[in-house]
């Protein structure tokens, strides 16, 4: 919004007043000598003056009050309307602002500030769409008006065409090689285009003309962090951190790239620097949760997932990641509890019915297994290792026809992998298919030449099984 320092039905002449704060001169004026006031309400210039200190000390419910009576006196004054309704707007009476801005083009139609700050208003108040049109408006009057290129780019990017807002933020660098804040965008709108590399060239200009802006530190990191440049994404973060150090989503997603980067006590410190500044938060307990997983530390990462399931109940991958460290600590009873938790909040996460499917054969219940591997394989028909470990479960129930069926489906799925072809040999031998058996050993050996043994079937039969049972 414009700050509307001048309105051209207002008298130039101040000399009475303080010129450094004259709003605030005026103020303590009418404080002090309240009674004169109906003396000074009816000098424009002295009125001009308190609206813009109240307005720029965003006291707009004063201001309102003054401009109602510069407009009592001054009923067909356009920039009076346009000031009423940059304070309208401020006190979020969003409709009340858009019929003060119809009534000042309705006086004057050609005033394209007019249009820029209409189309300002409907973007507050979330009609993108007739932001856009109000900024085509004033573009048709001034087309090389950076402010409405600009504000037609943020709208833009509010209904996702980032590539036409890309276009508005160009031209505007084309018109005003320094307009900062348009370089940003242009950042913002290359992420969700997923034009990294120009992303981050735009934020590089930005954060040439303004360095201390750790808004652009952290959105650079991220996409540096999207281009797997992890510890370049570190020393965005570490930047804007530096700026802002209680930025708890800096210290968040700094943590997510030492993890990526294998750094994980590292991680572990920024999660914590993180709930510092944002208590309670389940993803940062969650995070930390992953990365004592992945170092093998089970109790800590247990107190963690604890702690984001107590903050976010329905944080279905927190379950799933206590119920991981619980599987590897051998405590399967509270590990199933977990997964049977997660795979109530989330039904279609696969590797949830691995792990469930995993722990059942862990305690020897072989028919839920066989119902968990079910669900695997139907969610994901290509995974060859869940065929392979659905087809492993029926052969332990000796549902070995419909076994050879889930190797099938495990070679098909990986025709390199060799174990599939050895399971089926197993199983024509027990069923008495003598030649199948054999077919599937050669097939194997032909894959894995290296365990190839020469063999006569009639006189190595025991041999052949004890190679089959020991893989």
């Amino acid at each position: 919004m414009n700050n509307f320092d001048d309105l051209d039905f207002l008298n130039d002449y101040e000399d009475n007043l303080n010129e450094d704060n004259p709003g605030k001169n005026i103020e303590d004026r009418i404080n002090k000598d309240s009674d004169k006031f109906e003396n000074i309400k009816l000098d424009s210039d002295n009125l001009e003056s308190i609206v813009n200190f109240y307005y720029d000390e965003f006291q707009y419910d004063k201001a309102l009050k003054y401009i109602d009576i510069l407009l009592q006196h001054f009923p067909y004054s356009s920039e009076g309307y346009h000031k009423k309704a940059l304070i309208l707007d401020g006190l979020g009476k969003y409709e009340e602002a858009l019929g003060c801005f119809e009534n000042a083009l309705i006086l004057n139609p050609k005033d394209s500030e007019i249009f820029i700050n209409q189309g300002i208003t409907y973007d507050n108040s979330g009609r993108y769409r007739l932001a856009i049109e109000s900024y085509k408006s004033a573009l048709e009057l001034e087309p090389d008006n950076a402010d409405a290129l600009f504000n037609l780019g943020l709208s833009l990017e509010k209904i996702e065409s980032f590539s036409e807002a890309v276009e508005c933020f160009r031209e505007v660098i084309n018109l005003d090689p320094n307009y900062k804040d348009a370089y940003y965008e242009l950042g913002y709108s290359y992420d969700f285009l997923d034009m990294l590399n120009d992303s981050v060239e735009a934020y590089d200009m930005h954060l040439k003309l303004s360095p201390m802006n750790y808004n652009a530190w952290y959105n650079k990191g991220i996409v540096l962090n999207r281009q797997g440049k992890f510890l370049k994404a570190v020393d965005c973060y570490e930047t804007c951190l530096a700026i802002k150090d209680n930025f708890s989503p800096a210290w968040y997603n700094c943590g997510n790239a030492y993890a990526a980067a294998g750094r994980l006590h590292k991680a572990i410190d920024c999660y914590e620097n993180s709930l510092k500044h944002k208590k309670g938060d389940s993803y940062s307990y969650h995070n930390i949760g992953n990365a004592f997983e992945e170092l093998g530390e089970y109790e800590n990462a247990i107190t963690n997932f604890t702690k984001a399931i107590e903050s976010e109940p329905n944080n279905y991958d927190s379950y799933y990641g206590r119920g991981n460290c619980y599987y590897n600590l051998h405590r399967y009873n509270e590990a199933l509890e977990d997964f049977n938790s997660a795979l109530v909040l989330c039904r279609d996460y696969s590797e949830i019915w691995y792990s469930k499917a995993d722990t059942e054969i862990a305690l020897h219940k072989f028919e839920e297994a066989l119902k968990s591997y079910e669900m695997v394989v139907k969610l994901e028909p290509k995974d060859a290792d869940a065929w392979y470990d659905y087809g492993y479960a029926l052969l332990n129930l000796k549902k070995n026809h419909e076994a050879l069926k889930a190797f099938d489906n495990a070679a098909e799925n990986n025709s390199s992998w060799v174990e599939p072809y050895y399971e089926k040999a197993k199983i024509y031998f027990l069923l008495g298919e003598l030649e199948s058996g054999v077919e599937m050993l050669n097939k194997a050996f032909d894959l894995n030449p290296s365990e190839r043994f020469e063999f006569d079937f009639n006189k190595d039969w025991k041999k052949i099984l004890e190679f089959l049972m020991k893989r």
